[in-house]
């Protein structure tokens, strides 16, 4: 974990011709709901917040709001569909205050190893946005999950989590890479409420000269109804 750490930091402060670096925060709700027995919803408002950026913006370089997500995803919990899930997400930009739609299909599968909590998704996803072409993406995370105490994460416990994920993306012809690590810790206030404070790591544009680094501060707040 502390030469991961020391790799982001070295990655967002060395100078790199045409690399965009930058950190900010990303407060994040996520609510999950059932509806009847055969569907969970989950959705998630995020924000982002930059702290730094490399080169400045025409602003100097100051703090400012980025943008804002949210996000619905149905996923069937029963029958020949389980696990798969559709969604949808709209996201505002500060940039003129546009607006970005995207269309989101996926499957997820879990399972426990002693202790060690495992979730697979694999996703695919269309981005809409006037005046671009239309973005497609096809994105697997890994994740695993463990509690700091004992085989289960119980109310008043804490437990760390991972994910690693990688996305391909084509648009307009052109394909290209992105690579994400989250490492995060989490305090299981009860059954239905968790607390995450984490650090992603977002490698984006990685084929060609213009890589943009990004580390956020996370802070999420998770919440079943």
């Amino acid at each position: 974990m502390r030469y991961l750490l020391f790799f982001v930091v070295f990655l967002l402060v060395a100078p790199r011709a045409e690399a965009q670096n930058r950190f900010g925060l990303m407060p994040q709700f996520n609510g999950s709901f059932t509806i009847g027995n055969f569907l969970k919803v989950n959705s998630k408002l995020e924000n982002r917040f930059i702290f730094y950026q490399n080169p400045a913006n025409s602003l100097g370089g100051r703090t400012e709001y980025e943008r804002t997500d949210i996000e619905l995803v149905a996923t069937a919990a029963r029958g020949s569909l389980k696990n798969f899930g559709v969604g949808y997400l709209v996201r505002r930009s500060d940039i003129g205050g546009t607006f970005l739609h995207r269309s989101i299909q996926q499957y997820s599968v879990g399972q426990t190893i002693g202790g060690l909590q495992f979730a697979h998704r694999f996703r695919t996803d269309q981005t809409f946005e006037q005046d671009e072409d239309v973005q497609y993406r096809l994105r697997y995370r890994i994740s695993f999950e463990k509690p700091l105490s004992g085989l289960q994460v119980d109310p008043r416990e804490y437990y760390v989590k991972f994910n690693n994920e990688y996305l391909g993306v084509r648009q307009g012809g052109e394909t290209n890479l992105e690579i994400r690590l989250l490492a995060a810790l989490g305090y299981n206030h009860s059954e239905d409420d968790q607390i995450e404070l984490g650090l992603d790591y977002r490698a984006e544009s990685i084929i060609g000269d213009s890589t943009e680094n990004l580390l956020w501060l996370t802070v999420g707040w998770y919440h079943s109804f």
